[in-house]
């Protein structure tokens, strides 16, 4: 039950953009925790995906039938590896190239319609993740649900998926039997009585097939090496850029930084004249005052003389 709700609140949180997507889940679990608190932890614990699983995610549900046939290609892929038939591996890498190829420009178109042009970098992550659906079972079973949580990358014929997909993953289909099964055993013992030229033939057609299949793989590898170098030159020409703009804010920055410090250095210079010419005024306003107090003293003197000198005059006039 809880894995069915938690797959249920997945697949809705999922199809949200990944601005939405903390927010939207918070919800989810805060209104799950009243009835099923392990369910709201493991809400909680949705990871928001990342740019390029949110691209796949948006591809498997806006254009799930073109994402099906690559997916369907994997399965192909591996019967004409199983049966060394060359030319239908090269047809099919083909093939895998031009459907991978028109998903890519799908992602684009749906990443600018959400406003969201993506980088370089993610679109080698989708393109990672759409050829890793078509080299492990469960890598195409994990891209169809609409939940990848991560990008995810082949490495040789292995697909790391643990911990990609956010609640349930359908069963993968089972491989179809290639040669060399036990189903494909019986026709070799019906051929086992033809004569020597004959199988000879079917060794020589054997590994012509195999020749034409590790040149198809190596083709591949040279094409994903191309776009890695196209790619990594782009990314170069991008840090160059970036370089050179970093270096203009720089030079802006110190240009800034030199004018500040000659105004800071003449603020000090004209601080310490001020300071020079407030203490020389300090200085005169102190004479001043003291200048005051003597000229106050010296009128308080004169104005006391001049009581006792008008006072002896009056007392001369008067008759004895």
């Amino acid at each position: 039950m809880a894995t069915d709700a938690l797959t249920d609140a997945a697949d809705a949180l999922y199809a949200l953009v990944p601005e939405e997507f903390t927010a939207a889940r918070n919800a989810r679990a805060a209104e799950a925790k009243a009835s099923d608190r392990d369910l709201a932890k493991r809400i909680s614990a949705l990871k928001r995906p990342s740019p390029a699983a949110w691209i796949v995610n948006r591809l498997a549900r806006e254009h799930a039938d073109d994402v099906g046939d690559l997916v369907g290609l994997g399965g192909e892929l591996a019967d004409a590896q199983g049966s060394g038939d060359g030319r239908a591996l090269t047809a099919l890498v083909a093939e895998r190239r031009r459907a991978v190829a028109g998903l890519l420009r799908q992602a684009t178109e749906l990443a600018e319609a959400a406003d969201r042009s993506p980088s370089r970098a993610v679109l080698d992550e989708v393109e990672q993740t759409l050829v890793a659906a078509t080299v492990s079972a469960e890598a195409g079973a994990a891209v169809l649900t609409g939940r990848l949580v991560r990008s995810l990358q082949a490495v040789g014929s292995e697909v790391d998926v643990s911990g990609a997909v956010a609640g349930k993953v359908p069963d993968a289909p089972r491989a179809s039997v290639g040669a060399g099964d036990a189903e494909g055993d019986a026709p070799a013992a019906e051929s086992a009585p033809e004569e020597d030229a004959d199988l000879a033939g079917d060794r020589a057609e054997a590994e012509r097939a195999e020749a034409e299949r590790a040149e198809a793989e190596r083709a591949a590898a040279r094409e994903r090496a191309r776009a890695e170098a196209d790619a990594a030159r782009e990314r170069a020409e991008t840090a160059e850029r970036e370089l050179d703009e970093a270096a203009d804010a720089l030079d802006a920055a110190d240009e800034r930084v030199a004018a500040l410090r000659a105004e800071r250095d003449e603020l000090e210079e004209r601080l310490d004249r001020l300071r020079d010419e407030l203490a020389e005024a300090e200085r005169e306003a102190r004479a001043a005052t003291r200048a005051r107090e003597a000229a106050a003293h010296a009128a308080d003197r004169a104005s006391a003389d001049l009581d006792a000198a008008e006072a002896a005059a009056g007392a001369a006039e008067r008759p004895r």
